[in-house]
């Protein structure tokens, strides 16, 4: 299995420094999201893209995945941007992607991130029915853009994100058997399933076992006294610094190594997020996240 990273969690505004962060710790995998130089994946022109590859090509790297905040953009907080039952959106978000194939073109990847639809506040609430048809309408909005993906030979890795209609791994699985198409996938992000309510179990991961093509890696901290009878993991507090947090990663990365060896692990620190206590430099976060991982793999016999 292969670490990536994304060059913009290390905490450097020039794009060459991030790269040359990544070669000193190792990595040979990149993610791009932000800090491409004062661009991001959502705004970079295509010829500042061209230039940033050539970078890239130049120190031996290899771009895992384009991550985007503009499919079906999340909305943490107040009114969505968009509406669900929106016919315009999902064509706005046909030309977004189309845009993002040429990206991907140009460094050279097969995958890039997007988002599920919007979730309502009170989703939880809603009838059984209700629910299943949101669900359905959900799949088949990404089912589209799966089949545009295709044609550019292009995969999709959908994100469980707590505001859109994959929070968790049963969500995700829910998509998974209504779309089950080669170029929509999965992107797990195993702490967003606890920021959802859901404790990333080995019966939960069951739900999306084999549709994964990439991770991302984070630790996290529980709530202090969340531990209930009805939360017997507790509840997530904040990001930490993995493998000195209170999420156990080996049993997911025991059976990731297992059931889905070809999924892209991607360290994602979020540490801008961290308590005061765990500011220890934004490379430094990574080199222990990687060097923890890295055990954790070795020890499975799934690092290449």
């Amino acid at each position: 299995m292969n670490l990536s990273i994304f060059t913009d969690m290390l905490g450097c505004e020039s794009f060459e420094e991030a790269l040359q962060h990544v070669k000193n710790l190792g990595f040979v995998n990149i993610d791009l999201r932000g800090k491409l130089d004062g661009s991001a994946i959502d705004n970079i022109p295509l010829d500042k893209a061209r230039k940033l590859s050539l970078q890239i090509e130049k120190e031996n790297l290899k771009v895992s995945c384009l991550s985007s905040w503009s499919v079906n953009p999340c909305t943490f907080s107040g009114e969505p941007s968009y509406r669900n039952d929106d016919e315009n959106h999902h064509k706005q978000m046909s030309t977004v992607l189309n845009r993002l194939f040429d990206l991907a073109d140009i460094f050279n990847t097969s995958y890039i991130r997007i988002y599920s639809l919007y979730r309502q506040e009170d989703f939880n609430l809603l009838s059984d029915e209700e629910k299943q048809r949101q669900y359905k309408h959900n799949a088949e909005v990404l089912l589209r853009h799966a089949e545009h993906a295709k044609n550019r030979g292009k995969i999709l890795l959908v994100e469980n994100e707590p505001p859109t209609l994959t929070s968790n791994c049963e969500e995700l699985g829910i998509l998974m058997k209504y779309t089950n198409h080669p170029h929509l996938k999965i992107n797990w992000d195993i702490v967003n399933g606890w920021r959802a309510g859901e404790y990333p179990t080995l019966e939960k991961y069951e739900l999306i076992k084999g549709f994964i093509n990439q991770t991302h890696l984070k630790g996290a901290s529980r709530l202090s006294n969340s531990i209930t009878k009805e939360n017997p993991y507790g509840l997530f507090g904040n990001f930490a610094i993995a493998g000195k947090d209170d999420f156990d990663h080996e049993p997911i990365m025991k059976v990731l190594a297992e059931y889905d060896p070809q999924a892209i692990l991607t360290i994602d620190t979020h540490y801008p997020s961290f308590y005061q206590q765990d500011k220890l430099g934004e490379v430094e976060v990574v080199y222990r996240t990687k060097d923890y991982f890295e055990n954790l793999l070795k020890k499975e016999g799934a690092h290449e």
